[in-house]
């Protein structure tokens, strides 16, 4: 985000800075998560034990946003850009933005979120209720994009300004069935690593349990 802040833009319309886009709200988004998840670990080595609060928030936020987000920001971003870049990623950012910084942006942060999913167990809100604050931000971002559009008679995305208004709909509408999806996918790769429908705090307390055995066991 540092370096990707860094980058000069001269000639390039950037109004509202690089806050409009998708990409840069899903790194906030990542870099919130790690933080508290962070955070949480050294609170719960400190304490020897984890703050049920803290963990709630954790595995909600990550459920509703971080996951979702962060892999649908790579497969929309490269799944337009096969087809078209110039609709998405003009080869003159080519000689402004690093190969690196754009897969940092672009695709990390898919790897990130499929990689926190492997290997760390989260609990799950109910769907209605991770689905309805992943899908009302969607709404909210949205909006946005409309704001800008049509004040400023700018479309934040080029793709978007080709298209007619139900076509735009249309898109938004995939858009949401997409997230949805990936928020499911996400829930369901907890439950095949995990086992059944297991939590967190479920297999803490299972640890927990299988420890007190093996010390009777002991004794």
């Amino acid at each position: 985000m540092y370096h990707d802040l860094k980058i000069e833009t001269t000639g390039i319309r950037m109004r509202f800075g690089r806050w409009k886009y998708l990409t840069n709200i899903c790194l906030v988004f990542q870099l919130c998560y790690f933080v508290l998840a962070s955070l949480m670990d050294i609170i719960a080595l400190i304490r020897g034990q984890e703050s049920k609060t803290l963990l709630t928030i954790r595995d909600t936020f990550f459920a509703s946003f971080a996951f979702p987000y962060g892999v649908f920001v790579a497969t929309s971003f490269w799944g337009i850009y096969s087809i078209d870049r110039e609709l998405i990623f003009p080869k003159l950012l080519d000689a402004i933005i690093p190969n690196w910084i754009n897969h940092a942006l672009h695709t990390w942060c898919a790897v990130a979120a499929i990689l926190e999913a492997a290997i760390n167990c989260h609990d799950y809100p109910r769907n209605r209720v991770g689905i309805t604050l992943m899908l009302s931000f969607g709404v909210v971002y949205i909006s946005w994009l409309f704001y800008i559009a049509n004040t400023m008679n700018y479309w934040v995305y080029p793709f978007l300004r080709v298209m007619e208004t139900y076509a735009r709909l249309s898109f938004f509408t995939v858009c949401a069935t997409i997230l949805a999806l990936f928020y499911m996918i996400g829930k369901w790769m907890t439950v095949a690593i995990w086992g059944g429908a297991a939590t967190s705090s479920e297999i803490v307390q299972e640890k927990k349990t299988a420890n007190k055995k093996k010390v009777k066991k002991v004794e």
